[in-house]
């Protein structure tokens, strides 16, 4: 929920981003996704990455 307030505005994620990236945080396993934009924001460099 912090992150959420922190970024909303300035880089548009959503609470569905945050929800997905707790998860991927949380278990320290990469994120496979197209919306690398708002994942790196939340994630660093390392954990999303793009699927193909």
């Amino acid at each position: 929920m912090q992150q959420l307030e922190l970024l909303r505005l300035s880089h548009g994620v959503s609470i569905n981003d945050t929800l997905i990236a707790s998860v991927s945080h949380r278990l320290q396993v990469p994120l496979y996704t197209h919306n690398l934009k708002h994942m790196r924001v939340l994630l660093g460099e390392t954990l999303p990455q793009q699927p193909y």
